[in-house]
């Protein structure tokens, strides 16, 4: 698996996390099906080369990615299904950025994924022409960044979320919720509502996916024990390691690496570079 990771620009760093691209390669398929981790984060995928199928089980829904799609943040791995040199653009917007382009809030988005030609149709048709030309994906990137310069006049963040986010990757999940909110002086609801609205997940749920792809990332490359790796997290008792392992993916780590999967590895990259993009603005 070839996978590339990109900073954005700081004219539109207030709006995108980061760029990614992968391609998969025949040696890469050692299972049926694959999994796609949830990370809190909201991307939207372009398809350079290919498709695949989403597998939500939690909710029994099936989305094709097929050209390019909106994908809102999720709680649980989903199975993925696709084939030998797909290859995908991947764009992961920051906290509020799609209320900022669209309009709409993202506890609005309850589907487990959108047509981008729906919620964005001009970024849909300037990325897909480029991509039918063969443009490299540095240079579709490039093309993103100028639309986007052109959407958002006044650059808006909500500077808690931010501050909350910033402090959940710090402490790799283990953040106490009240605590924070009495250092700003506001109620846990105010940050559960607007936290939602811009990531449509409650601030708890992103907490703990959060410490989840920390330990997908210990687990992939620390080579710890299970027991080690549940100490540097903060778990005092394996077995609620194992619980919360498998309240996300549905088994257990040992069977997770047993098995060899390889796409929920850009994930376990990801967090290792998600407190750079954080601070890139």
């Amino acid at each position: 698996m070839d996978y590339v990771e990109y900073s954005a620009p700081g004219n539109v760093s207030h709006l995108v996390e980061s760029y990614w691209v992968s391609t998969l390669h025949p040696e890469d398929f050692k299972q049926d099906f694959d999994f796609i981790i949830p990370d809190g984060s909201t991307d939207v995928i372009f398809m350079l080369n290919g498709c695949y199928l989403r597998d939500d089980e939690e909710n029994s829904e099936k989305h094709l990615v097929e050209y390019c799609s909106l994908v809102p943040a999720f709680r649980k791995a989903v199975k993925v299904y696709q084939k030998p040199f797909t290859k995908c653009l991947g764009m992961r917007f920051k906290p509020g950025a799609i209320q900022q382009l669209t309009g709409i809030s993202l506890q609005e988005l309850s589907e487990v994924g959108y047509p981008l030609q729906q919620l964005m149709p001009e970024l849909a048709d300037l990325a897909m022409d480029e991509a039918s030309k063969n443009t490299s994906a540095p240079k579709i990137i490039e093309k993103i960044n100028s639309w986007l310069v052109t959407q958002v006049k006044e650059p808006k963040q909500d500077h808690i979320i931010s501050a909350f986010i910033a402090e959940v990757i710090k402490r790799q999940g283990g953040v106490a919720i009240s605590k924070f909110c009495e250092s700003f002086g506001m109620h846990k609801s105010t940050l559960e509502k607007n936290f939602k609205h811009a990531t449509g997940l409650s601030p708890k749920q992103y907490a703990n996916l959060i410490r989840f792809n920390y330990l997908l990332n210990q687990l992939i490359f620390s080579g710890s024990s299970l027991t080690e790796t549940g100490y540097d997290l903060g778990y005092f008792d394996q077995s609620h390691m194992i619980k919360d392992f498998k309240k996300v993916i549905g088994i257990t780590p040992k069977e997770f690496l047993d098995k060899n999967f390889t796409v929920p590895k850009l994930a376990a990259l990801s967090i290792s570079n998600k407190r750079a993009h954080l601070y890139s603005a």
